[in-house]
C-alpha cells in the first residue's frame, strides 16, 4: 500500500456510503452505481482483483450469462470515462481478471481492520476513527447477491467496530468510557452488552443511581423490540447495583476487591516477576516478559487487563499495599530461576476474590535464546488463561492429563482457532491439533481435541462430510473417553462425532453421562437440546437449550446453544420464535451455515420470502455445491421423525434451494 506522501493516492471510503478521493483532483464523481459497486468489491477483494464471470454473476445475477457479461462491459467502459475524466488510471484487466492498482489505492476499512490488532489505546482509537457509519451505507443495487454481500460485510464490520469500541471504552478513563458507551448504544441500540457496559462504568463513576436507570431502559429495549427480559448476567448486575450501599464503587469490600472491578467481565492484573537468583540480567528479562504478557491480553476484548501500581505504605511500619493488583478478580505471577545458561519460568494465576489457584505451569529455556523463549512464553500464558478461565466459567475442571509442553502449547492454539469458528480458523485448528497427535498420541487431550476440530470442521463445511472423515473423530474422542472415563468434556465431544453420523440416542447417552458428572456443564445441556430437538422431544430440547443458555452467560459458543433452540422450536411449529433465535444466530455466526439453512426454513414458514430468498443467498455465497438432495441428511442432521424430515426440505425448496 503506498503512503500518502510517494505519488498520487486514491483515497476510498466505504464507511457511511462510497466516496472516492484523489489527493490531485479531489473527490471524484462516478455515474451512476454500478460503478461504485464495482471498486467496492474490488477494494475488499485478496489483491484487489476478482474475476469477469465473479464481478458479472455479482452484479447481475438475475441475467443471464450473455446479459450479464455485457453489462459489466458497458460499466467497466462508463467507470474507465470517468476516471479518465478526473486524469485517474485505477482500474486495469488482463484476461479475465479485472482489478484496481493497489500501489494507488488506501482503503479506510482496510486502515480500520489492520488497527484493530493495535497495541497502544491511541493506535487503537486511531483505527476506530475510520468507522464513521455503516458499510456501504445508502448503496443498493437490487441484485440479490450483491446486497446480500453488502449486508454481509456491514455486520460483519458493526461487530467487529462494537467489540472493540467496547474494549476502547474499558481501557480510557471512565468518563471517556461512558461517552464511547453512548456512542456504541446509538450505533447498536438493542445491544444488551452495551447497556451492561455502560451500567459498570457508571458505578466506576459513583453513579449508581444513573447505572440503575440505564438497566430500566435496557430491560424496556428488550422487551419491547424482542419481548424478552434482560439476561442472568445483566440482571445479577442490576441487583448488585440495588444490594451495593450509595458508596459502595468507592469502598473496597471484606477481599479488597472494589464492587466496580468485580463487576462485569474478568479483569486480570499481571504482577512483577520475581528474579530469584537475583542477575540483574534475568531482571531485564523478567519486566520484558510481564510487559509482553500484558499487552498480548490486552488485545483479547473479553478480559480487562489492570496495570499494577507500584506498592506505596500508608504509614510507617504498615505493610506495603498493592491496590492496582488487588483490583482485580484474577491475579497473574510468576519467578524467573537461571541453573548456567537455563532459565525456567514459573507461572500462576490465582482467583483474588476466593483465594485459590486457577492455573500455574512451568516453562524451561535457554538464555541464549531469551526473546525467543520470552515470546513463547507470553503466547501459552495468554492462550492457557484464557482458556482455563473459559473452564472456570463452565465450572469445569479438566480431568485429562496436558502432556509435555510442545502437546500442550498446539493443543491450545488448535482451541484458540477452534473457538473463533471460522472455515480457515478450523482449518488451521485442524492442522495444529494433527501436529499435537502426531508428537503426543496418547495423550487424551490431543484426541478429543483433533476430534472436536474434525466434527465441527465439517458442521461448518471446511472439511467434506465424508464417511471416513467423522469415523475418525467418533474413533479420536472414543479413545480420549476410555483414557479418562470421568472427563465431560471428552463425552460431550463424542456425543457431538456420534450425532454427526447419526447415531443420535448413543449420542443422548454420552450427554446425560457428561450431565452426571457436572451438572453445570453448559456444554452438556446444550448438546443435548440438539439431540432431543432432532428425536422431535420439542419440550426437553427447549428446557435443556434455555439451561444451556442461562450456563453458558453470552460466551463463544452461545450461538450453538440458540441454534439447538432453533431447531427444537422448528420442529414444534412455533415458526416467529424460532425465526427471531435463527436471526440472532447468523448475526452472531454468519459463517455457520447450518444456522442460516435454518433461518432460510424458519423464513420460509412464516412467509417471509424474501427474507428466505436472501438466506439461501447467503448460504450458497458460501457453499455453492449446497442442493436439496445432499443438504440432509449429509450436511445439516437428519430429524429423526420423517414429517419434521421432509417440512424441513420443502421450506428450503421454498426459499429457493436449488434441487440438484
Amino acid at each position: 500500500m503506498q503512503s500518502e506522501d510517494s505519488g498520487a493516492a486514491n483515497r476510498i471510503s466505504l464507511f457511511g456510503g462510497f466516496r472516492i478521493e484523489n489527493e490531485t483532483a479531489g473527490p471524484l464523481r462516478l455515474t451512476g452505481k454500478r460503478g461504485p459497486a464495482i471498486i467496492a468489491y474490488l477494494a475488499r477483494c485478496p489483491g484487489m482483483a476478482a474475476t469477469r464471470e465473479r464481478l458479472a454473476d455479482l452484479l447481475w445475477g438475475d441475467s443471464d450469462a450473455e446479459h450479464s457479461r455485457n453489462s459489466l462491459r458497458q460499466a467497466l467502459s462508463v467507470l474507465r470515462q470517468d476516471l479518465a475524466r478526473e486524469g485517474v488510471d485505477l482500474i486495469h484487466s488482463s484476461g479475465e481478471l479485472i482489478a484496481l492498482r493497489p500501489e494507488l489505492v488506501q482503503v479506510d476499512v482496510e486502515k480500520f481492520e489492520t488497527g484493530l490488532s493495535a497495541r497502544s489505546t491511541q493506535d487503537l482509537a486511531k483505527a476506530l476513527a475510520n468507522y464513521i457509519g455503516p458499510f456501504l451505507d445508502g448503496l443498493y443495487l437490487g441484485s440479490n447477491t450483491f446486497d446480500d454481500w453488502i449486508t454481509s460485510e456491514r455486520d460483519r464490520l458493526l461487530g467487529r467496530a462494537l467489540e472493540s469500541f467496547e474494549k476502547l471504552a474499558r481501557l480510557v478513563d471512565p468518563d471517556a468510557g461512558l461517552i464511547l458507551a453512548d456512542r456504541i448504544l446509538t450505533m447498536e441500540p438493542t445491544r444488551e452488552e452495551s447497556y451492561r457496559l455502560k451500567m459498570e462504568l457508571l458505578l466506576a463513576c459513583g453513579q449508581r443511581d444513573r447505572a440503575i436507570r440505564t438497566y430500566e431502559a435496557c430491560r424496556s429495549m428488550l422487551k419491547k423490540e424482542f419481548g424478552v427480559e434482560a439476561g442472568p448476567e445483566t440482571r445479577a448486575l442490576w441487583q448488585s447495583l440495588l444490594l451495593a450501599a450509595d458508596d459502595a464503587s468507592n469502598v473496597q469490600s471484606t477481599n479488597g476487591v472494589p464492587s466496580s472491578q468485580r463487576l462485569g467481565r474478568p479483569s486480570i492484573s499481571v504482577a512483577d516477576f520475581v528474579n530469584l537468583t537475583g542477575k540483574q540480567g534475568d531482571d531485564f528479562f523478567a519486566k520484558g516478559l510481564v510487559q509482553d504478557i500484558t499487552t498480548a491480553l490486552s488485545e483479547v476484548a473479553d478480559y480487562v487487563v489492570l496495570a499494577a501500581l507500584p506498592p506505596e505504605k500508608s504509614g510507617p511500619g504498615e505493610e506495603a499495599k498493592t491496590p492496582g493488583i488487588f483490583r482485580a478478580r484474577y491475579i497473574l505471577s510468576g519467578s524467573v530461576q537461571r541453573s548456567g545458561n537455563g532459565l525456567r519460568v514459573n507461572v500462576q494465576l490465582v482467583d483474588a476474590a476466593g483465594g485459590h489457584h486457577v492455573w500455574a505451569q512451568k516453562f524451561d529455556g535457554h538464555s541464549e535464546n531469551a526473546l525467543e523463549f520470552q515470546d513463547r512464553i507470553a503466547q501459552s500464558v495468554v492462550l492457557a488463561v484464557i482458556l482455563e478461565l473459559q473452564l472456570t466459567n463452565w465450572k469445569v475442571r479438566d480431568k485429562s492429563p496436558p502432556g509435555i509442553p510442545e502437546v500442550r502449547r498446539l493443543v491450545n492454539e488448535a482451541l484458540m482457532k477452534y473457538f473463533e469458528m471460522t472455515r480457515d480458523s478450523l482449518l488451521v485448528g485442524i492442522e495444529l491439533a494433527e501436529r499435537a497427535f502426531s508428537i503426543g498420541p496418547d495423550n487424551a487431550r490431543a484426541k478429543r481435541t483433533l476430534s472436536i476440530v474434525i466434527s465441527m470442521g465439517v458442521a461448518f463445511g471446511a472439511l467434506p462430510r465424508e464417511r471416513g472423515v467423522i469415523e475418525r473423530a467418533v474413533e479420536l474422542a472414543e479413545a480420549a473417553v476410555r483414557a479418562v472415563p470421568d472427563d465431560e468434556i471428552a463425552r460431550c465431544i463424542l456425543s457431538f462425532a456420534l450425532e454427526s453420523c447419526g447415531r443420535i440416542d448413543e449420542a443422548i447417552a454420552e450427554c446425560r453421562h457428561a450431565i452426571s458428572l457436572n451438572p453445570s456443564y453448559p456444554t452438556g445441556h446444550g448438546d443435548i437440546s440438539m439431540l432431543f430437538a432432532l428425536r422431535g422431544q420439542v419440550d426437553e430440547a427447549v428446557r435443556e437449550a434455555n439451561e444451556a443458555i442461562r450456563l453458558g452467560t453470552h460466551d463463544v459458543i452461545d450461538f450453538w446453544r440458540h441454534h439447538g433452540l432453533v431447531v427444537a422450536l422448528f420442529a414444534g411449529g412455533d415458526n416467529q420464535r424460532a425465526l427471531e433465535a435463527a436471526r440472532k444466530v447468523v448475526r452472531t455466526k454468519p459463517g455457520f451455515v447450518r444456522g442460516a439453512l435454518y433461518w432460510a426454513a424458519t423464513a420460509s414458514a412464516t412467509g417471509n420470502n424474501e427474507e428466505a430468498s436472501r438466506a439461501i443467498h447467503h448460504c450458497l455465497s458460501q457453499l455453492p455445491h449446497l442442493n436439496l438432495s445432499n443438504v440432509c441428511p449429509g450436511f445439516v442432521p437428519r430429524y429423526v421423525k420423517d414429517h419434521h424430515h421432509s417440512r424441513f426440505l420443502e421450506m428450503l425448496s421454498r426459499a429457493g434451494l436449488p434441487s440438484s
